[in-house]
């Protein structure tokens, strides 16, 4: 088995940050991950910016930005959905502040790009082996995370969603 790495471990940043090799893709990953739309609020930034203050390296302000997530927002699966006219991000992080899965990685993975982190919004099954070591995987199962890209190191899969715990 590999091991699996996931943003938030000390340990993992150490890794991270000692990443010194040269990159040939960094800066055409920048270009594609960096993109934001055009009608966020500066408020967003302002917050985002706020956030991350105290945070060293790119991977602190990664760490940073998932901890502000997990720490201020509440897991629902029966948000108030966004009103069609509204940002999907600003409405969860100002009035809303509820979601599932969803909201908390389109909400990290637009902060992260606010503050100059190349970031994706990725889908696919969170699978979680029983006491026999095998993993039934169905819709329910279905999950949304954040992938940073450091450079030097690569992708790192970041999940901002609070652990959940017999809400269905």
């Amino acid at each position: 088995f590999a091991p699996v790495f996931e943003g938030g471990d000390a340990a993992l940043g150490a890794l991270v940050n000692a990443a010194q090799a040269r990159d040939p893709f960094y800066e055409e990953i920048r270009a594609k991950h960096l993109r934001l739309p055009e009608h966020l609020e500066q408020r967003v930034f302002e917050d985002m910016r706020n956030i991350i203050a105290d945070a060293q390296t790119p991977y602190d302000q990664a760490c940073a930005i998932l901890r502000h997530l997990q720490r201020y927002y509440r897991y629902s699966l029966s948000p108030v959905a966004p009103p069609e006219n509204q940002d999907f991000v600003t409405y969860f992080l100002y009035v809303g502040k509820e979601g599932y899965c969803t909201y908390y990685a389109s909400a990290m993975t637009v902060l992260c790009r606010m503050a100059g982190l190349p970031a994706r919004y990725v889908e696919g099954f969170l699978a979680q082996p029983d006491g026999s070591g095998f993993a039934y995987v169905t819709g329910r199962n279905a999950h949304a995370w954040t992938e940073v890209y450091f450079e030097g190191f690569g992708w790192v899969p970041f999940d901002p969603t609070p652990v959940q715990q017999n809400l269905d």
